[in-house]
């Protein structure tokens, strides 16, 4: 996990700060906190509505734009069901989210579906099923339209692979030369063909996660759009009445402070405001003649959430205090796994936050050595029984909660700092204990020949203690 010797990890300036002191308090005086609750899950109503308003006014003066929110960046069914209610449409990456859409109220048009390994069932789904119809099915390559019928009952769009580096980091880079990704821009002569062979109507790009240089993103962006462009004129040319009437752009930007009086591009512009500003100059057929849809997820996600943790133990090894807490690589797999945190911040509840600072390790519960939220840190002197808040863990957290070692999935709170409502999203729950086998057991060989009377008199003692 990374580690940092010259800041504190409990100086925040995260929006949900105030927040999360707030929401602890009122869930243990609304008796929503039990004893086994040693770690709670809080979702950010307030800072998500926030957030989603303000991609909706960014793009404001696009005239069909589809804000389609990556389902895999948080699927709990309470927050997918307000995305509907909101009128946001649902990103899908496999056939189990777009039924986790579909459960939500999603109508299939306001579905986009990613699967870069979309079946053959599944593809027939998409054209048979009257609730899909109108869906909005991503192809991954060229290969797959060969999958597609004719006159598809679904919109079909074809991801092209514009072969850029936007600074994202490499674990999430989908943009090189040998990506699983689309299909290279550099194969231009094979995807016209393919969009005058198959029924294909938009086109699909998205260049990486937490990009840092949006002027190669925009960049990106452009040249797919003008390759819809010179496709729809080779499209007249041939007497094909069908065109290209929309462009999927992704996600990928990085989370964002709005407010930020420090902000890399002004004082009264966000980068999102930025980046569609950017996007409208340089890709203006987008706006003039064709659908828009994005997939906004991290971005949209990131400061909506934040989690409780009690502190189980405080040890001291050799010059540095270790906190071990109840959440760890269970529900941060992305951030420990990686190696790179995201932005987490973590602070001290209550009398901790007046103790002396000293060099802090901030353990997960999982037993496996890397489980380390973060590492020599300087923080307050924890002890046994404390209490941290996590903060920014809304986005790619929960949503990845991992099976190992078959820790129990917290409590999920939703909290509307307006309105001063807690709602108990989910209760407690653990899959594990929820599943039984009523399958066939393999029989285990027991050798009698061994099993003799002095055994039986030494189970009989053993039982009897």
């Amino acid at each position: 996990m990374s580690t940092s010797t010259s800041a504190s990890a409990s100086t925040s300036a995260s929006p949900v700060k105030e927040e999360a002191f707030w929401a602890l308090q009122q869930a243990k005086e609304r008796d929503l906190v039990g004893p086994e609750d040693t770690a709670l899950i809080f979702h950010s109503w307030t800072t998500h509505r926030k957030y989603l308003t303000h991609l909706k006014e960014a793009f404001g003066d696009h005239p069909n734009a589809l804000h389609a929110i990556a389902v895999k960046t948080n699927p709990h069914p309470a927050i997918l069901k307000q995305l509907v209610d909101w009128g946001f449409g649902m990103e899908c990456a496999s056939m189990e989210e777009v039924y986790l859409a579909l459960n939500a109220g999603c109508p299939g048009s306001k579905i986009v579906f990613d699967s870069p390994v979309k079946t053959k069932h599944e593809i027939r789904i998409c054209h048979e099923n009257p609730q899909l119809h109108g869906i909005l099915v991503n192809v991954n390559s060229l290969e797959e339209l060969e999958r597609i019928p004719e006159n598809p009952n679904f919109v079909v769009g074809l991801r092209i692979n514009p072969l850029v580096d936007t600074g994202t980091p490499e674990i999430f880079q989908v943009s090189g030369n040998e990506s699983k990704f689309g299909t290279p821009i550099c194969s231009k002569q094979e995807i016209m063909d393919a969009i005058a062979k198959h029924p294909v109507t938009q086109l699909h790009v998205h260049s990486g996660t937490a990009m840092e240089d949006l002027q190669v993103a925009v960049g990106a962006i452009r040249s797919v759009v003008e390759f819809g462009v010179e496709a729809n004129a080779m499209l007249e040319s041939k007497g094909i009445d069908r065109r290209i009437v929309g462009v999927d752009i992704g996600g990928g930007l990085r989370p964002e402070i709005l407010g930020d009086e420090h902000s890399d591009y002004g004082a009264n512009l966000s980068r999102m405001q930025y980046y569609v500003n950017e996007l409208r100059t340089a890709a203006p057929a987008l706006w003039d003649s064709m659908k828009l849809v994005t997939e906004f997820g991290q971005w949209s996600y990131f400061y909506s959430g934040y989690a409780y943790s009690q502190i189980e133990y405080a040890l001291q090894r050799e010059q540095t205090r270790v906190a071990y807490i109840h959440l760890g690589a269970d529900m941060f797999l992305r951030d420990v796994y990686s190696g790179q945190c995201r932005g987490m911040d973590f602070l001290p509840v209550g009398d901790a936050a007046r103790r002396p600072r000293e060099l802090t390790d901030i353990a997960g519960p999982l037993c496996f050595a890397g489980d380390y939220l973060k590492q020599h840190v300087m923080m307050p002197r924890f002890e046994e029984g404390d209490e941290i808040l996590l903060l920014n863990t809304g986005s790619n957290a929960f949503g990845l909660w991992s099976r190992h070692c078959s820790r129990t999935v917290p409590q999920v709170i939703g909290v509307d700092r307006q309105s001063e409502t807690l709602t108990v999203m989910s209760p407690r729950r653990n899959a594990h204990l929820e599943e039984s086998y009523n399958g066939v057991m393999l029989p285990w060989e027991v050798d009698d020949e061994h099993h003799d009377d002095e055994d039986d008199d030494e189970d009989a003692a053993v039982a009897a203690l």
